[in-house]
């Protein structure tokens, strides 16, 4: 386990991610060509509490790295377990034990048996891990990450221009509305606004005749559904 100092000094130092990896490897004694998952992964969450500990803020990145060691820790567990418990071994196990509750004759049995067991295959030992393939698999996650969340903040922009264009939009249409009422002092159509009956051009000054109208800033009526739409200032009778 790393020792207290060892965790100071690397909580006290301006090193990279790849250097506390490396000084954890060399601080547990580890085989730099075949890692120990789980014990690495131990030792960086070690780190990572003491860190907080000490009220030392934690990188964002250091969480990603975490996160990767927990997972490949899981998956270097569940290997060994396979190893050493496979499922090959389970199927031999069941098929033996259906041999024994029903029993058939000598000749029947042995026929039986050399059609359908099998010896559980011999498997492959654990892939070792080397420090560079760790670390090159560790870059590879936090540029993903870092595309991510690229991706997300450009997506949070498009999200808030479209936000500024509706208001733009209400505000346009309501300042070409009030402007129409004044000199015309009765209701107007909704039809009367629409520059061109084309689809997108209707839905454009529906959305913010909508919302003015919920704003209470003018007032909408309509007869029948899907007939035309008679706009009048808020507060004040519809023209007969």
């Amino acid at each position: 386990m790393v020792k207290e100092n060892e965790i100071l000094e690397l909580i006290t130092s301006e090193y990279s991610f790849e250097q506390v990896i490396y000084k954890i490897i060399a601080f547990e004694g580890m085989d730099p060509w075949d890692l120990d998952i789980k014990k690495l992964s131990d030792a960086f969450l070690q780190y990572l509490k003491k860190r907080r500990e000490m009220d030392f803020r934690i990188p964002a990145k250091y969480i990603i790295i975490a996160a990767v060691l927990l997972k490949m820790k899981s998956e270097d567990l569940q290997q060994l377990y396979d190893l050493t418990f496979g499922s090959d071994l389970d199927v031999f196990e069941a098929e033996i034990e259906s041999e024994v509750i029903q029993p058939e004759t000598e000749c029947e049995t042995q026929t039986h048996l050399n059609a359908t067991l099998h010896v559980p295959p011999v498997r492959k030992p654990v892939r070792k891990i080397v420090v560079e393939e760790l670390i090159d698999a560790l870059r590879k996650a936090l540029k993903t990450e870092e595309r991510r969340k690229e991706k997300w903040e450009r997506r949070r922009e498009r999200i808030k221009i479209e936000q500024e264009n509706i208001t733009q939009r209400i505000e346009e249409l309501y300042r070409r509305i009030d402007s129409l009422l004044t000199e015309i002092k009765k209701e107007i159509k909704f039809s009367s606004l629409v520059k061109q009956w084309e689809r997108k051009e209707v839905v454009e000054t529906f959305v913010p005749l909508i919302h003015l109208d919920h704003q209470k800033k003018i007032k909408c009526r309509q007869e029948e559904p899907f007939e035309e739409i008679f706009i009048t200032k808020a507060g004040e009778k519809n023209a007969s």
